[in-house]
């Protein structure tokens, strides 16, 4: 390419990088698809489903690397594997689990993110005997954000659905690089977690609400 050629902004490589990959499920997800619900969906802007909360209570963390953000104290420590070159660090599993009660949820640990003084409260804050948190994890471009824009449930399965929107122009980020995001979730509800068969997630949009129009603030930006 001639030295006079001038290179392509930030903003048009990731809108480029964006249109090829369409409205894709959730980037990170993979491996994840024998979990997923297989809950069938209009489209990339499709409305809510009747039965989904639109503005649930939640905390967001992320994690400039790629590893867990909330763990459980009992377990081992789930670091990053060797990519398929056999040197680059990859972690793109997808997380999740319910919290049901209180001992449950004081026995996590969290990495040193921003937010986790507020994930705490949440979690502390949480009736568990109407309550229950939700804790899902995913890999997510680092020039990305993903806003939770609902979440559904039954006695047997949990459904999320998530807008993928570009960071401030003046967030430092590679477009071939990744970050860890968790959300936790309140569902005003007291869901057994042994009950729970069936996970989904989708994303790829723009949130929108029950009447169809998108929700103030939110959606892809230019």
């Amino acid at each position: 390419m001639p030295s006079n050629t001038p290179s392509p902004s930030r903003r048009r490589l990731l809108q480029s990088a964006a249109a090829l990959l369409g409205a894709s499920a959730l980037a990170g997800c993979g491996g994840s698809s024998s979990s997923s619900s297989g809950t069938a969906r209009a489209g990339p802007d499709a409305n809510p489903p009747k039965d989904a909360l639109t503005d649930p209570t939640h905390v967001s963390l992320r994690n400039s690397e790629l590893a867990s953000i909330v763990r459980d104290a009992e377990s081992e420590t789930e670091e990053p594997t060797a990519g398929a070159d056999g040197e680059t660090p990859r972690f793109d599993r997808w997380q999740h689990e319910l919290v049901a009660d209180a001992e449950r949820a004081e026995s996590l640990t969290f990495a040193d993110v921003d937010g986790v003084d507020e994930a705490r409260s949440l979690l502390e804050e949480t009736d568990f005997e109407s309550e229950s948190i939700y804790v899902e994890g995913h890999a997510v471009e680092e020039c990305y954000e993903r806003q939770l824009c609902w979440v559904r449930w039954t006695d047997s399965e949990i459904e999320t659905d998530y807008a993928r929107v570009l960071r401030d122009a003046d967030v430092a980020c590679e477009a071939d690089a990744k970050d860890f995001v968790t959300n936790l979730i309140r569902i005003p509800a007291a869901l057994d977690p042994d009950d729970i068969r069936s996970y989904g997630s989708s994303g790829g949009g723009r949130c929108r609400t029950p009447s169809g129009s998108m929700a103030a603030g939110e959606g892809e930006q230019a």
